[in-house]
């Protein structure tokens, strides 16, 4: 079989053909929430997306919503909230989130969920939850790595073998000797 059927094959069972990188991104959103005026904190992940643009209009849209929380329990309009907000950490467009959101620009978008962000900041709440992205790159193998692969003959593996052979050891391995007991790697005690 020639390799560019071989390839086609390989990506999406021969009908299609898309050229995959080696390199890919994902974007993890977390929610940094705190309490008792943040002498209480944790970091929990929150949803993981493909795009950078799907995580910067899920973070926009989240900061926007705790922004407005926050502003109803002060019992402040959503002007109220941003009058003070000037150069770098004003909330443009300075509104509520909305679906006409969705036509921004990715600057615009990014730049109006981190300035949420910033006023929730601000606003020194006992109580809330702000929304950050990471970008994770991830190496991947692609089809033309996979493909010499696939060709080579079949070898033998002692890999499992050899991590058998390291696990007994670690289990024989002293962790900490106090007087007449060891406590060997595995948790057990041994005299």
């Amino acid at each position: 079989m020639e390799a560019s059927a071989k390839r086609r094959k390989l990506l999406l069972g021969g009908d299609e053909y898309q050229e995959f990188g080696t390199k890919i991104e994902f974007f993890e959103c977390s929610r940094y929430v705190w309490w008792s005026s943040r002498q209480g904190s944790v970091i929990k992940p929150d949803r993981k997306f493909v795009s950078r643009r799907l995580a910067m209009a899920y973070l926009a849209k989240r900061n926007s919503d705790e922004l407005q929380a926050q502003g109803a329990a002060l019992g402040k309009a959503w002007s109220e909230l941003t009058a003070n907000l000037r150069g770098p950490y004003a909330i443009e467009p300075n509104r509520p989130w909305d679906e006409s959101f969705l036509e921004l620009s990715d600057s615009v978008l990014e730049e109006y969920g981190a300035n949420c962000g910033s006023a929730i900041n601000m606003l020194k709440m006992p109580t809330g939850r702000l929304f950050t992205m990471i970008s994770h790159p991830v190496e991947t193998t692609d089809v033309t790595e996979l493909l010499p692969i696939l060709a080579e003959p079949w070898a033998e593996s002692n890999e499992a073998d050899e991590e058998c052979r390291k696990a007994q050891a670690a289990k024989a391995c002293v962790v900490r000797n106090s007087g007449g007991m060891r406590m060997l790697a595995n948790g057990q005690f041994a005299e």
